[in-house]
């Protein structure tokens, strides 16, 4: 089937595209926080590596400064560290690796979900790390955490927090035969 995309033209409003099935049926495609209208997988994965990274700065920067000029345990100057790189993770995410439109109290809840259980993977690991091998391998511990989860938190929000089926019934992308969408007689049948 072809059809042509659109995007959002502001916030809640939708556009309407014209298409053609297989068959060369005209279709109208009624595209309201259209799923479909996402990146692909890879640039999502790019992108969520792009501010993955910068996460992974922000995280690492606050670690440094909190564990060099003050008397914090490494645990708690790591947690901290963490939730920072965190709420940068989110906007970002949301906005641009996911481009989520979507404005309810499931995204920010799931998504701080994924972060605690992986919060608490991270502090295990990088624990595990300094326990076994001491304290001048931080850096080693930091890497080591951040790896495992990075692909645990993608997984997460690909898959539970900024996930497509969040968008209610109602908003979904729906493609309507030309004919249907323009009889008024459907309209008056919908809206009764």
């Amino acid at each position: 089937m072809a059809r042509s995309r659109s995007k959002n033209t502001s916030a809640g409003e939708h556009q309407k595209n014209c298409g053609t099935t297989s068959g060369g049926r005209n279709t109208l495609l009624n595209s309201k926080n259209n799923a479909a209208s996402r990146p692909e997988v890879s640039t999502q994965i790019l992108r969520f590596l792009v501010i993955g990274g910068s996460s992974v700065a922000i995280d690492g920067v606050c670690y440094a400064l909190i564990t060099s000029f003050s008397a914090l345990s490494p645990d708690l100057a790591k947690g901290i560290s963490y939730l920072c790189g965190m709420l940068f993770g989110f906007w970002g995410n949301k906005l641009w690796t996911f481009e989520s439109k979507q404005r309810s109290l499931a995204e920010p809840l799931l998504y701080v979900l994924i972060y605690a259980c992986t919060l608490g993977i991270n502090i295990g690991i990088n624990r595990l790390v300094l326990s076994l091998a001491g304290d001048e391998f931080r850096l080693l511990g930091f890497f080591l955490a951040t790896g495992v989860t990075t692909v645990a938190n993608f997984v997460g929000m690909k898959f539970l927090a900024f996930r497509a089926s969040h968008v209610p019934a109602e908003a979904s992308t729906q493609i309507i035969p030309m004919e249907e969408a323009f009889d008024s007689t459907n309209i008056d049948r919908k809206a009764a």
